[in-house]
């Protein structure tokens, strides 16, 4: 019996394969397809596409994605576009913000604000936000600037500068504009002028999106700080201190607030008082937000993999390897999730229950993805290092039944 089993493990081992195990770990995601001779450019392959293991999902992301059309670009950063109901805002090198039409991808004005744009564009009612960040001869930072938009002109309504530059994703809420500066700030700004209401100091540059609620603003900070303010006057309720930085939109409920850190920690803290309630370990920096779905926390990690946690306890349910670092936050639609490594040709679609993947879009040869790609209603726009890629979730066509003739 026990030469027997010798010989099996051999000839797995010969036929490179692995011997049976129990794990919790999903497979690895596959990569994009390099042989493009067998299917449409921009289209999913439905060979690739297939679900795993029988997987099934209700999802708009599991619909197989058409490409709508494509704005190409040689200016591509890595700072996500911005939508609203008519348009896209794209930032690109050099100071430009393109307005592009999101139903045809026609260009619809061009702006150049001056300076590198330094977090994607904010959108309010009738005007988009840029920061931007002047340079001198020298090419060292000479300041920086917001400046107000009109959405239909890219005209500007006003500028106001700032001794350093605003270095945070901007957050506009009742009438203000909030967001973490490179002097290690975080600024309360009027969204009519841009004048300053309130600031709190950190000590580090402020990289963290902020969490704008009604009873409270949080935000985090190269210093590992994840500090808790009071809107009115940013009077300070409490904070947290990590082992990494903290770059990531917290995301909260009733009881606690959850975030991640570059130490590799996923934090639950009581959202009244900041007391920890558990903390879970993956192999690397968390610099995305997480995602809460029912009753666990979904979580992307510089280690390539998306874990789901217990929102209750921080247990892992499950993780999924990709080929890629992930630096996005997995985009939830109904009862799945989608992914987008950086710098990879393609996004993978996974069951929120269990990560099994029902689907794959695979983009065209030399196209990888840049920035956080955006889901919405049921179009999805990819930022790549050559402009914008825009695809559709398209249902099948019924399949066709001819009547019997009696």
């Amino acid at each position: 019996m026990r030469l027997l089993l010798v010989l099996s493990l051999t000839s797995l081992l010969a036929l490179g394969q692995a011997p049976p195990q129990s794990t919790q770990e999903a497979p690895a995601a596959k990569p994009a397809i390099k042989d493009q001779s067998k299917k449409t450019p921009g289209q999913s392959n439905p060979q690739e596409s297939l679900a795993e293991a029988g997987a099934t999902s209700t999802s708009k992301l599991a619909l197989p994605f058409k490409r709508a059309w494509q704005h190409l670009t040689d200016g591509a950063t890595p700072l996500s576009p911005t939508l609203d109901d008519a348009r896209i805002y794209l930032p690109l090198t050099g100071g430009r913000v393109s307005c592009i039409d999101r139903r045809t991808g026609s260009l619809l004005w061009s702006s150049e604000p001056g300076g590198l744009v330094t977090a994607p564009v904010a959108s309010g009612e009738n005007s988009i936000y840029i920061a931007t960040r002047k340079t001198g001869e020298d090419g060292a930072e000479a300041g920086g600037s917001l400046r107000a938009v009109d959405k239909a002109t890219g005209l500007t309504v006003w500028v106001r500068d700032y001794p350093r530059a605003l270095s945070s994703a901007l957050e506009c809420a009742r009438g203000r504009i909030y967001a973490g500066s490179a002097d290690g700030s975080f600024y309360a700004l009027d969204a009519r002028n841009g004048e300053l209401i309130w600031k709190v100091e950190g000590q580090d540059v402020v990289r963290g999106h902020a969490l704008v609620t009604e009873r409270a603003i949080y935000f985090g900070c190269d210093d590992g700080v994840l500090r808790v303010v009071e809107p009115e006057r940013g009077q300070l309720i409490w904070k947290y201190q990590t082992g990494g930085r903290i770059i990531g939109q917290p995301v909260a409920d009733d009881r606690a607030l959850y975030f991640g850190s570059g130490d590799g920690y996923v934090y639950s803290a009581d959202i009244a008082t900041g007391k920890l309630r558990w903390r879970s370990r993956t192999g690397a920096a968390v610099e995305a937000s997480p995602v809460l779905v029912g009753d666990r926390l979904l979580v992307a990690s510089y280690d390539n993999f998306v874990y789901a946690l217990a929102r209750a306890s921080g247990d892992r349910i499950w993780k999924r390897r990709l080929e890629n670092r992930i630096t996005a936050a997995p985009i939830v639609e109904g009862d799945a999730n989608l992914v987008a490594p950086l710098h990879s040709d393609y996004v993978a679609v996974f069951l929120n229950a269990d990560g099994r993947r029902v689907n794959l879009f695979q983009l065209e040869p030399d196209f990888e993805i840049v920035a956080e790609p955006i889901f919405s209603g049921d179009t999805l726009v990819v930022p790549t290092n050559q402009g914008l890629v825009v695809a559709t979730a398209t249902k099948p066509p019924e399949p066709q039944t001819n009547a019997i003739k009696k």
